[in-house]
């Protein structure tokens, strides 16, 4: 029996386990929606791997702990073929292709000039109030109220992450339609 056919015998055999392992361990919560993409993800990668290896792995009953193992890190990983494949473009999809939007909020612009004219203020005030009503809340939330990344996190149950590029997005949206508030 080739190498190959003892693959396809372990998918065929273990594939059922390995669906319910990676929806309840691995990718669950927010993560459910990609379980079975990330599990044919791994099953591909594993049919990429050299004779030699698979072979090993196969013989030390060890396939199992890899393609596991392998399915967390590619879920985390922000630079693994399963990020690019079927993550990436849903997370720059929210950015809603505004320039700079993947910036990090707390990287601050040097705009005091700017923020202490009263126009500025005034456009800030009224581009806050167009805001989509989702970022006019975060946004609301993180500036007026004082509220932490936790709490908002804690109180939407939305990941640091989202919350991040999502008031990122509400910040450079302002910025945008301010930034000649003072020619006027």
């Amino acid at each position: 029996m080739t190498t190959k056919q003892k693959l396809d015998k372990w998918v065929k055999e273990e594939y059922r386990w390995l669906d319910k392992e990676i929806r309840t361990n691995i990718a669950k919560s927010q993560m459910k929606a990609y379980a079975e993409d990330l599990l044919h993800e791994m099953i591909i990668q594993l049919y990429k791997m050299k004779e030699e290896k698979m072979e090993g792995l196969l013989e030390n009953g060890k396939l199992k702990w890899y393609l596991l193992s392998g399915a967390g890190m590619q879920l985390r990983s922000s630079t693994s073929p399963f990020w690019n494949i079927h993550r990436k473009h849903k997370m720059y999809a929210r950015e809603n292709g505004l320039p700079g939007s993947d910036k990090n909020i707390f990287e601050k612009i040097d705009d005091t000039e700017e923020l202490s004219t009263e126009s500025y203020y005034s456009c800030m005030m009224e581009e806050i109030e167009n805001l989509f009503w989702y970022n006019k809340t975060l946004l609301k939330e993180y500036w007026f109220q004082g509220m932490h990344l936790d709490q908002l996190h804690e109180k939407y149950n939305i990941s640091k992450q989202h919350l991040t590029k999502d008031l990122n997005f509400a910040i450079l949206t302002i910025r945008e339609a301010c930034k000649d508030c003072n020619n006027k």
